[in-house]
């Protein structure tokens, strides 16, 4: 099976119905295209590729490209030729796309213009890349133009039959904690990963799925495959404001979607401020949101409920490793009763909790997170060696630590490797940030452990304050004090700046620990040597 199979039947099916929509309410503008424009683009994609330059089952391609009709349309054209698409994060800067590049050792690479000082001084060192497809209005010199190839190229139906295990994409983890490492996806595990999330949330056909994150991050373009599989809408909102946020909901009859914790929190500040009106707007076919790609805070489940009642909203956990998001979810009757919950495996999944040894812990005892399912990534490509770490006897090793309740409920506690251990007591980032995410004062929070000579590491909290407002230390120790937070988790280094977070809405730790956590982590261990 080749998992791009299905826009040729769509396409064939539903010719004249739409599939894909850019949004821009600002400028009262859509564009949309149909299974046919859809498909036919696909092909031409794929004719050219195949014919004009060589490709074949087997080859891979960079694909690094904005969201839109283009990005979409192009990785299924890849698809369609055999050969292994590989979308890139656009936040890549060139050393980032070098390594992409040199990793994969691709044949093509097809990119958006804005890319073109990324990419040029690499030209020459990626003598293994034959063709430079450009996708805008001023193409360089010796690279190909998109758009010529759709003015001139055939749109004869074109999809190489593959088997079910072949390599289909190829996605970079989105380095949180290191190199970004290509996961390999199959088409079976693009198949399963669908049809997956279609059974848990009734997605496919009548749906206009809302896909505003990055189509690179397995978030909003898994999410979304049931409507590529069963011929429904993919929205995508091209203006994030609050207020064309969801005009662009409204206008398009949305019927539900993936958001992460940001871009819901901002719009429901906007309609609790007075900014929008709800009822200047029509969200009836509006039936579920899923928050994920970090913990969400009750807070903003609670929130969520009292401003959009008839809404169901879920929690769901997930990895790209593990098929992307909805690997497991807390559906909408579960998230209040069984606060903190990421609830339980989805359709085809399995998920246990183990200890270091291997063996399943009783409930409300801490251990790693095991996945198993046919959604399960084939390997981590050209490293077998951490492969067969990660995947013991068909369980996911995930480094997420959590428990199950006594009603097999799951609750996430918090990355293994982000643990904070103060003299000899473990303590939790997730839970800490959690708690401070209901200060009406703080929209975002980072925690993490602090070199300390005699406990070894402290709490260390980067706090962002919402627009126009402000605090102080002193204000931090009275809210833990007052609202019953253990005091060995108070943090003891607090710093007010931003806090980063990468396009799939997690907190970039690596950066904010090489600005604060390294230098002190240098000057103790200077200290410790003098003394020695």
């Amino acid at each position: 099976m080749n998992f791009a199979m299905f826009s040729g039947l769509n396409a064939s099916k539903f010719p004249e119905r739409e599939f894909l929509i850019e949004s821009y309410p600002s400028r009262n503008y859509r564009r949309c295209a149909t299974w046919k424009e859809y498909n036919g683009q696909a092909n031409r994609i794929a004719n050219y590729l195949m014919k004009k330059c060589g490709v074949k089952h087997g080859d891979i391609v960079l694909h690094l490209m904005m969201n839109s009709i283009e990005w979409h349309a192009s990785f299924t054209g890849i698809l369609k030729t055999g050969a292994t698409v590989t979308p890139l994060n656009y936040r890549f800067a060139t050393n980032d796309i070098q390594y992409a590049a040199d990793v994969t050792k691709c044949r093509v690479f097809i990119f958006d213009e804005q890319f073109i000082p990324r990419i040029t001084p690499l030209i020459k060192e990626m003598d293994y890349c034959k063709y430079f497809i450009c996708l805008g209005e001023n193409v360089p010199e010796g690279m190909i133009s998109y758009r010529e190839i759709l003015e001139s190229e055939s749109c004869d139906e074109v999809c190489v039959e593959t088997a079910d295990d072949d390599t289909a994409e190829l996605m970079f983890t989105s380095g949180t904690t290191g190199a970004p490492k290509p996961v390999a996806q199959s088409h079976k595990n693009l198949f399963f990963t669908g049809v997956g999330n279609g059974l848990s949330l009734n997605d496919g056909y009548y749906s206009v799925y809302l896909a505003p994150h990055p189509f690179y991050h397995s978030g909003s373009l898994f999410h979304s495959f049931p409507s590529y599989i069963a011929a429904g809408k993919i929205l995508m909102p091209m203006e994030f404001k609050p207020e064309f946020y969801i005009r662009s909901l409204a206008e398009e009859k949305c019927t539900g979607g993936f958001n992460t914790v940001p871009i819901w929190s901002d719009l429901l500040n906007a309609i609790k401020e007075g900014k929008i009106n709800l009822n200047d707007y029509d969200l009836s076919e509006l039936k579920h949101i899923e928050l994920g790609a970090q913990p969400v805070p009750h807070v903003l489940l609670e929130e969520s409920k009292k401003i959009f009642p008839k809404i169901k909203f879920g929690i769901t956990y997930g990895l790209t490793e593990g098929g992307g998001g909805f690997t497991a979810i807390s559906y909408d009757e579960n998230i209040l009763e069984k606060p903190g919950s990421i609830g339980k495996a989805t359709a085809f999944m399995e998920i246990k909790v183990v200890d270091y040894e291997g063996r399943e812990t009783p409930p409300m005892v801490i251990g790693e997170v095991l996945l198993k399912g046919p959604r399960l990534m084939k390997e981590y490509a050209f490293n077998p060696e951490i492969t067969a770490k990660t995947i013991v006897d068909g369980w996911l090793r995930t480094g997420d630590l959590a428990y199950k309740d006594k009603d097999g409920f799951i609750f996430f506690t918090d990355r293994a490797k982000d643990l904070i251990i103060r003299g000899g007591e473990n303590i939790f980032p997730v839970e800490i940030e959690d708690f401070f995410r209901r200060h009406p004062k703080i929209r975002d929070v980072a925690v993490m452990g602090f070199p300390h000579p005699r406990l070894v590491e402290i709490v260390f909290a980067v706090i962002e304050t919402k627009e126009g407002q402000a605090m102080t230390e002193e204000e931090v120790t009275d809210f833990c004090k007052n609202s019953g937070l253990a005091k060995y988790k108070w943090p003891e280094k607090i710093v007010f700046a931003p806090v980063p977070r990468n396009p799939s809405g997690k907190i970039e730790k690596p950066k904010l620990r090489d600005v604060y956590v390294k230098p002190a982590r240098e000057a103790l261990d200077a200290e410790l040597n003098k003394k020695s």
